[in-house]
C-alpha cells in the first residue's frame, strides 16, 4: 500500500496574500486542489492525507468534499505539519510520498518515477540540474567568495518518497531532539540513511512569489489544451 501526504499547513505570510497561497486559484481552481488531483492521478496511490492550517480546516473540507482524502491540521513549521500527516497515514502503508501543496503540477510520470526509486532504494527525491552559474557570496558586503561547480548541484522538488519505517523514524527522532531542516530528505540524510535522485520536471514549480503564480497560470493553460 502506498500513501501520500500533501502538506498545505502554511499561512502564506511571505506571499503577501490575505489567504494562504494554497487556496489561491489558478485558472479557477485552488492551487491545493490542483495538487490533490495530480497526486490522485497516479493509480498506485491508495491513500491521501492533506494537512492544512486549523483555521482553514472547514474551508478545506468544503473544497475537497468530493475527494476521498483524510484531512488533518498542521503545526507551526512545515516539518511539524508533515509529521502530523505521517501519523494520519495507515499503518499498512509501506511507502509514503510527501508533496508540497503549493506544487500544483507534478505529472503522473514523475510520481511513478519517485515510487520506483523508493521501491529500489528506500528513499527517492526528484531534482533538476542547475542552469545558472553559482557563486558563494558574503551576504553583508556582497563580495563574491567563490564560484561553485554546479555539475553535482540539483534543485530538489517534491513529491519525495520514503519507506514508511525510515521517514517515521527520522521525523520522530527530529521531534525528540528539536532538529529542523528544510525538507524531508534532509531528515533522512541526518539519520544516516541514503537518499537517491530521480529526474524532476521544470513544470513542477513551487509557488512562492507572485511571479510564480503568473508562471503557474501559463503552465495550467498548457495542461488544459
Amino acid at each position: 500500500m502506498i500513501s501520500a501526504v500533501i502538506t498545505a499547513g502554511g499561512r502564506g505570510e511571505r506571499f503577501g496574500s490575505f489567504i494562504p497561497k494554497q487556496f489561491i486559484e489558478v485558472r479557477g481552481k485552488p492551487i491545493l486542489l490542483w495538487a490533490v488531483e495530480r497526486i490522485w492521478s497516479c493509480p498506485k496511490i491508495s491513500e491521501l492525507v492533506v494537512v492544512v492550517p486549523e483555521e482553514y480546516l472547514e474551508k478545506a473540507k468544503e473544497m475537497l468534499k468530493d475527494k476521498e482524502v483524510k484531512l488533518t491540521c498542521g503545526g507551526n513549521h512545515r516539518q511539524d505539519s508533515v509529521f502530523s500527516g505521517l501519523k494520519a497515514t495507515s499503518p499498512q502503508a509501506k511507502l509514503i510520498l510527501i508533496h508540497d501543496g503549493v506544487r500544483p503540477f507534478p505529472s503522473r510520470e514523475l510520481i511513478e518515477r519517485v515510487i520506483e526509486g523508493v521501491e529500489k532504494y528506500g528513499s527517492a527525491v526528484p531534482g533538476i540540474p542547475l542552469k545558472e552559474t553559482v557563486k558563494e557570496v558574503e551576504k553583508r558586503s556582497g563580495r563574491i567568495l567563490a564560484t561553485i561547480d554546479r555539475e553535482q548541484l540539483f534543485l530538489i522538488q517534491t513529491p519525495q518518497g520514503f519507506a514508511r519505517e525510515i521517514i517515521l523514524r527520522a521525523h520522530q527522532r527530529a521531534q525528540n531532539l528539536g532538529f529542523y531542516t528544510t525538507d524531508d530528505a534532509g531528515l533522512v540524510e541526518w539519520l544516516g540513511e541514503e537518499v537517491f535522485l530521480v529526474e524532476g520536471e521544470e513544470t513542477n514549480i513551487k509557488i512562492t512569489t507572485p511571479f510564480d503564480l503568473k508562471l503557474a497560470e501559463q503552465i495550467a493553460q498548457e495542461l488544459e489544451k
